[in-house]
């Protein structure tokens, strides 16, 4: 993104927000809340996970952990809502707009480190920063921690299409 955004002071987005911007639904649409935000640039948000999640019936049997994959994409998704938020404003000047025709791709893993597992009763905490554009290829930097310990980093590559 190249005008420049200013953090939107105090913003909480609700999981009914969230499903405005993303095309994800159940069982894909992992994110809880976010609880920062800079629209085109970076954010915060939570994932709660529960032993009632269907994914962790079969990962691992007699001792769930949350799949390391599911936490790359809870990033991806925080890469989706950086940049639907920034879309929104362009197009309307709401924070929250009906943008998720225009969410783009996960388009590579370039590293993941999974430090710590996830498991039932964790509040995991994901921030996101954006990084350089290449071409249709936009540069982000994640990680997860579960209170104090940092329990995934992450540089992925994602796309972003006009709407």
């Amino acid at each position: 993104m190249t005008e420049t955004t200013t953090p939107v002071p105090g913003v909480v987005l609700s999981a009914d927000d969230i499903a405005r911007l993303l095309p994800h639904r159940h069982p894909f649409f992992l994110l809880d809340r976010v609880t920062a935000l800079e629209p085109g640039r970076s954010a915060e948000a939570i994932k709660n996970i529960t032993s009632s999640d269907a994914v962790l019936a079969g990962h691992f049997p007699g001792r769930m952990i949350y799949p390391g994959v599911l936490l790359v994409e809870c990033v991806a998704q925080l890469a989706a809502v950086v940049y639907g938020t920034a879309g929104a404003l362009r197009a309307t000047g709401e924070i929250v707009g009906d943008v998720a025709g225009r969410v783009g791709y996960l388009a590579e893993i370039r590293q993941a480190k999974f430090l710590k597992p996830v498991v039932p009763g964790d509040q995991v905490v994901f921030r996101l920063q954006s990084g350089p554009r290449v071409g249709g290829l936009i540069s982000v930097t994640g990680q997860a921690s579960v209170g104090r310990d940092t329990v995934l980093t992450a540089r992925l590559a994602v796309t972003e299409r006009d709407a």
